[in-house]
């Protein structure tokens, strides 16, 4: 029988107006498995928006509000999710309750998909780099051109998370899981989960590359295409930029405005992520996928794959067999 006496996790989530209901389920399930393999309810769940009484969350979904945003309440965890970005500017006292329960409740904070807007609009995001949705990025660059934006799936910095939302939202909760319980626990989680792996923050969003820029920047969705036509064979920047007949300076220009990153930076990670997909879903040898990835050198290969990902290829494989174990 588990210790009911034990302590619990308070957890509030935060819908200011609404959200999609994949983004809550990729909240709530996490929690709820969890507290069903421990046996108890350790991680308890409420929900909070601007206004008390049912939330509707979609056409056959609504949530009973727990709180309204301005009632006190203690909690460990805060949550917050959005399907759009704020209808129309902050009250003051939503911005002073984030940064009270922030600042002074040492809470943690996890913003996703538009939610994002709320902690960038309460100036919560003043320092580091925030993933955002890659849909939203324009929006989000046009409102706050001040902060940094991530094509990460999600970032973390002094107890505050902004995840790109959607099925990220799942790879975030259970990341974070992992700080809390045990491997064991967690990768049971996944499999009830069916997930194969849990993606790290730093594995990038499956952009449009018609859509890196927009319409305007035709060269930049060019330059990625020819990177990811030469993985094997890596071109050099210079070759890049003239086969989209600009300067090698201009297409540095173009990668840190839209991306955030040097062309060369993103080039060597479109290489890490396809050896990752190869690693984990073929049977090639290590060596055979550096080679296919632009790696002439096992040992190169070796150290900038756990430089990026945390983990030798090998260790990577390794522990993928164990999981599935």
């Amino acid at each position: 029988m588990a210790d009911k006496s034990q302590a619990t996790v308070e957890i509030v989530v935060f819908i200011p107006e609404q959200c999609s209901p994949l983004d809550l389920s990729s909240v709530v399930e996490p929690f709820e498995l969890t507290n069903k393999q421990l046996g108890y309810e350790k991680y308890q769940l409420r929900y909070a928006s601007q206004k008390q009484g049912q939330l509707s969350i979609s056409s056959y979904l609504t949530l009973s509000v727990d709180y309204t945003f301005n009632d006190e309440f203690d909690c460990d965890v805060l949550i917050i999710l959005n399907q759009y970005k704020p209808s129309a500017p902050l009250p003051q006292s939503v911005k002073k309750r984030l940064q009270d329960l922030y600042q002074q409740k040492n809470i943690e904070i996890f913003a996703g998909y538009a939610g994002v807007f709320w902690l960038a609009e309460s100036g919560l995001l003043a320092k580091g780099t925030s993933a955002l949705h890659w849909s939203m990025m324009d929006e989000f660059n046009d409102a706050f051109s001040q902060l940094d934006i991530s094509v990460n799936l999600y970032e973390s910095l002094n107890r505050i998370t902004t995840c790109s939302g959607r099925v990220a939202m799942l790879d975030c909760m259970i990341n974070w899981l992992e700080t809390q319980e045990s491997r064991e626990l967690v990768h049971a989680l996944s499999e009830q989960l069916c997930m194969d792996r849990i993606r790290p923050a730093n594995e990038r969003q499956n952009i449009p590359s018609n859509h890196l820029g927009g319409d305007l920047q035709p060269r930049l969705t060019m330059s990625i295409e020819r990177m990811e036509s030469n993985i094997e064979e890596p071109l050099s920047m210079d070759e890049i930029a003239d086969s989209v007949n600009i300067s090698r300076r201009q297409l540095e220009r173009l990668f840190k405005r839209y991306l955030n990153c040097m062309p060369a930076k993103y080039y060597f990670q479109l290489r890490l992520k396809k050896a990752r997909q190869l690693l984990l879903n073929t049977n090639k040898s290590i060596i055979q996928i550096g080679l296919c990835c632009g790696f002439s050198s096992g040992p190169h290969f070796s150290s900038a794959y756990k430089t990026f990902y945390g983990l030798t290829p090998r260790e990577e494989r390794t522990a993928l067999f164990n999981v599935k174990e």
